[in-house]
């Protein structure tokens, strides 16, 4: 059961991010939904997950798959009924789950009342909450951007003369957080997931909630992807958003118990560093990317790791994740032929040893693939737009293969992409029966954390290694836990304190006492409790 009495929790947890529509289809319509999540949560019990992240399920026209919101107190039929989420709710709690839902409140659909509204007329009770600017001929009021579209994020609103804003697709109007009503509305639609016992809220582009009170043009950049050829200063990312953090976290830490974890609007690990207040009066965690765009290397990883340590306040609480449903999953970014496997087995371990939170996406336990789409399987209105130069989000959100059956037992139905054609392998219930999988490899390497109170809220301090290792060690009390990843098919050697191993990727590796010089083998994973 859940123990409201917990309020740091969040701080030894393993999250799991589930996105709905890809994880378990209990009606047999090709879409996974709410019910389908609730018959898999023995499976996330039994793999050592503490708390779930699941990606939007409001009432949507799915322009953007549940990003635009039509009705924030509302499940989509798609995925249910108010009735299923509260079933799931309880359910994952009595099996000691927490369960975080997303919070979509930089936009809504332009299909929601409040925007219908809005729309209608200058003096619609709604019209300030989203941003406008007059019409005055055909050029927008600026050169900003909108992602989804790959083009100005102006559009004609012909009932009222103006231009509304949104940065992703015109079907996702901007608010304008400025108004104090608009504010309000907002905290009152937080309140009801969290009165019903949702756990905490993971904050969409959190960070681009505010804009430039001049709505001054971005700097032009030279990179294209992914900001278009712009420096985006002003139209996200302003510092005035620390305000809503602060009332937010007022919101949450009213309730005791609950969670707030910022996505930033973008890849710097001190914007996302500065979203934790001073004081730890923000959010209590900002999702920080560096992981996800960093190349395969010891060095690699540790800078940023070190960095990010360096750059939070003092007492703020660091996370890491290497992938979500934006991002080409890192099974398949760091392929590498024959060691593409090895190379998962490392990056478990040091996602969940490094001091902080971990997030998993849902499948990175059984290595599951990105693989090119054809365009008519195509989903997502970035994929459609950036065609065939990008291929978009669709790869990385590929149903969860649970079994060799039809469909990789996500679906009796056609799922509403691909499964990936791997699945009749790679999947749960073929792991699951291997004790040498990488599923197997996630469930050891979790238990380990779960037993060891080093490994979730200990002290890191670095080890001296070779450039192709990354080492570290983690002490809670008299406790002392030495990590040691070799992220190379090199065999390079590393001094060992006297100590008992605790886990090993390697078949040799033995549970004896381990001391002196030791050579690592390719891509070993060694796990040691000192002496």
């Amino acid at each position: 059961m859940i123990d409201r009495n917990d309020k740091l929790w969040w701080q030894r947890a393993v999250f799991y991010q589930v996105y709905p529509r890809s994880f378990a289809d209990s009606d047999g319509d090709g879409v996974g939904d709410l019910r389908g999540i609730e018959t898999r949560l023995d499976y996330l019990v039994e793999l050592g997950i503490d708390a779930m992240w699941i990606s939007p399920f409001f009432k949507s026209p799915m322009k953007d798959f549940g990003y635009d919101i039509s009705d924030y107190r509302a499940v989509d039929p798609l995925f249910g009924t108010l009735d299923d989420f509260t079933s799931l709710l309880e359910a994952a709690h009595e099996r000691g789950l927490r369960v975080v839902v997303d919070l979509v409140v930089n936009h809504s659909s332009d299909e929601h009342p409040w925007f219908i509204e809005a729309r209608s007329s200058k003096s619609a009770r709604t019209h300030d909450w989203y941003i406008w600017k007059p019409m005055s001929g055909k050029k927008p009021p600026n050169n900003w951007v909108s992602l989804f579209e790959q083009r100005s994020a102006w559009y004609p609103n012909e009932a009222t003369g103006e231009w509304y804003l949104a940065t992703f697709t015109r079907n996702q109007p901007e608010f304008n957080w400025r108004n104090p009503e608009l504010r309000a509305a907002i905290y009152d639609e937080a309140r009801f997931w969290l009165d019903l016992g949702a756990d905490g809220y993971r904050m969409d582009v959190a960070t681009a909630y505010i804009k430039d009170d001049e709505f001054r043009s971005n700097p032009r950049s030279l990179t294209m992807n992914p900001d278009l050829f712009q420096h985006h200063i002003y139209d996200r990312n302003r510092p005035e958003v620390h305000e809503i953090f602060r009332e937010f976290r007022a919101l949450a830490d009213s309730y005791g118990d609950r969670v707030l974890i910022g996505e930033t609007h973008g890849r710097d690990a001190q914007l996302a560093a500065s979203c934790h207040g001073n004081d730890k009066d923000e959010l209590h965690m900002a999702f920080n990317f560096d992981f996800l765009f960093r190349p395969w290397s010891a060095r690699s990883f540790r800078e940023s790791a070190d960095r990010w340590y360096s750059l939070l306040p003092e007492g703020a609480w660091p996370n890491f994740t290497l992938s979500n449903h934006d991002q080409k999953r890192h099974y398949a970014r760091y392929r590498s032929g024959a060691w593409t496997e090895p190379r998962a087995r490392v990056a478990a371990a040091m996602l969940l040893c490094l001091r902080g939170t971990p997030f998993l996406y849902y499948g990175e336990e059984l290595g599951m693939d990105c693989r090119e789409l054809p365009r008519s399987k195509l989903r997502d209105p970035l994929g459609i737009a950036t065609w065939p130069l990008r291929y978009g989000r669709d790869p990385e959100r590929t149903p969860m293969q649970w079994d060799a059956s039809e469909n990789a037992g996500f679906s009796s139905a056609e799922p509403w992409l691909p499964v990936n054609p791997d699945y009749r392998e790679r999947n749960v219930a073929s792991q699951q029966s291997d004790p040498e999988s990488l599923l197997r490899w996630y469930t050891k390497l979790l238990a380990l954390r779960r037993t060891e109170s080093a490994l979730q809220t200990g002290a890191l301090s670095w080890l001296d290694a070779p450039s192709d290792v990354m080492a570290w060690s983690r002490t809670a009390g008299t406790t002392r836990i030495d990590v040691y990843l070799n992220c190379s098919p090199r065999k390079p050697e590393v001094a060992v304190a006297p100590g008992r191993v605790l886990l090993g990727s390697d078949a040799g590796a033995g549970d004896g006492i381990v001391a002196g010089q030791r050579r690592l083998r390719p891509y070993e994973v060694l796990i040691m409790q000192r002496q």
